[in-house]
């Protein structure tokens, strides 16, 4: 029989009473870390963390800013290490595996956006299966530059076998609450050569004459350029790919870094390290977990406003799930030009998904009888083609997607969700038809092929 939406397992997910030591292996991670990547100077200036002091600072340097900024950087991360420890996302052995990949994918975030990257020599940052944050949408591939608002850059690529490519700025970071979109430039507004490929000129002002691509204007505050590439089939064609230049800046010789700039850096990564890891799990207990029921659907929101894409609605829930059970989604087909689902875990990390099918798009997915898409969220196969694997995990969040609308969804168009025993679903799903394992194969195969081209990995 099927449970109530609202119920809830018999067992309590709860974080550890005791926490562990203060300091333990991440401060030796993060010295090894660092010391590989104070090389490369780059990044943005951030408010500082919490001041400390490091037992690895050297002989006669307790004193100087490069020893007093590792140190901060050493202290972030035991302090936020404590604090994870203590969320509610931190329960069972999966979600204390997660938090500490969550811990590690943060600091890894934090040392290239801050020490690697620089607004006057950019490259791509890119987030992908490697590093995982944020709700990423596995259909994507992020890349992310800082910028100096105000100047001149020009952005180069290609389409390749995406859906769409779409340009947007932000100032601070709206991510985190503390800025918001300074600019966009959608898919429908790009410039696409026959071969696919595209220029834009980021600049306060239009580009010369001769210019043939786009233009985004670069407004004063913007801090951030982002760029996403969206793939709603993943096949084997080439992928595409993006470049930045500043305008002027190109082969020019980079000034020799001070030790107050790359202190002032180190103090940066340790800011992006708090923020980045303290946001999602605050995010994923604030708007899922205690926002509603487990196991049902919210209401679709347009994202343009939280610092989202334009054109762009989003949904999802909270999955709260026992063994045998499943999260049943009715999903109507729309007008998007791109649609899919996605599962993330508790830190808000995208599953593994490679060699996981955890997200789907309409044009991956099988249409029943009725007109709709039926998906499965749950940790056994139920054997139907729109299974969406949680990888063994109780619970997470789903989230859905629509690409390129205009307005919002009509009420024909609004997904549902409902908890339902596994053994229920051949006959609450029309035209159920079981696939066999060696489909499932080739499935992640294929997927795996497809992200080792899209990520260059």
């Amino acid at each position: 029989m099927r449970r109530p939406a609202d119920a809830r397992p018999a067992h309590a997910l709860r974080a550890p009473s005791v926490v562990g030591p203060r300091l333990g292996v991440l401060p030796l991670i993060l010295a090894a870390l660092v010391l590989g990547a104070c090389a490369s100077p780059g990044g943005d200036d951030a408010l500082a963390g919490p001041a400390g002091r490091s037992a690895a600072a050297a002989p006669g340097a307790s004193d100087d800013a490069l020893s007093a900024a590792f140190a901060e950087l050493v202290d972030t991360l035991a302090d936020v290490e404590q604090e994870i420890r203590r969320s509610p996302s931190f329960g069972t052995e999966a979600e204390r595996v997660g938090g500490y990949r969550h811990l590690l994918r943060g600091l890894a975030k934090g040392l290239e956006a801050e020490i690697q990257q620089d607004p006057d020599y950019p490259w791509f940052r890119i987030l992908d299966f490697w590093l995982r944050e944020g709700g990423d949408n596995p259909d994507q591939r992020y890349a992310f530059s800082p910028i100096r608002g105000g100047e001149t850059y020009r952005i180069f690529g290609r389409l390749g076998s995406a859906a769409r490519v779409e340009l947007q700025l932000y100032a601070g970071k709206p991510w985190a609450g503390t800025g918001g979109s300074a600019g966009y430039l959608a898919f429908e507004d790009l410039a696409l050569a026959e071969d696919g490929s595209f220029e834009v000129w980021l600049a306060p002002t239009p580009p010369p004459e001769d210019f043939r691509g786009s233009w985004l204007a670069n407004p004063a505050d913007a801090t951030t350029v982002f760029v996403r590439h969206i793939y709603d089939d993943w096949n084997d064609a080439p992928t595409g790919d993006v470049h930045i230049d500043r305008v002027g800046f190109e082969g020019r010789r980079r000034p020799p870094e001070s030790e107050d700039e790359l202190a002032a850096r180190l103090r940066a990564a340790a800011a992006t390290f708090r923020t980045t890891a303290l946001t999602w799990p605050a995010f994923v207990n604030r708007r899922y977990a205690e926002a509603r029921a487990p196991n049902t659907v919210a209401p679709p929101y347009d994202t343009y406003s939280l610092g989202g894409a334009k054109g762009r609605w989003m949904s999802g829930g909270y999955f709260e799930l026992e063994p045998g059970e499943a999260v049943l989604l009715r999903v109507p087909p729309t007008r998007a030009q791109v649609q899919g689902i996605q599962l993330t875990d508790m830190w808000f990390a995208s599953l593994e998904h490679a060699n996981l099918i955890s997200s789907l798009t309409t044009r991956q997915s099988l249409l029943s009888p009725d007109g709709a898409y039926y998906y499965v969220i749950a940790a056994e196969d139920p054997g139907h083609a729109n299974w969406l694997d949680t990888g063994g995990l109780q619970r997470g969040t789903f989230l859905l997607r629509w690409d390129g609308m205009g307005e919002a969804l009509g009420q024909d168009e609004l997904p549902s969700a409902e908890r339902v025993l596994i053994s229920e679903l051949r006959e609450l799903i029309p035209g159920f038809e079981r696939v066999p394992e060696s489909e499932r194969e080739r499935t992640r195969a294929a997927r795996r092929r497809h992200l080792q081209d899209r990520s260059h990995r």
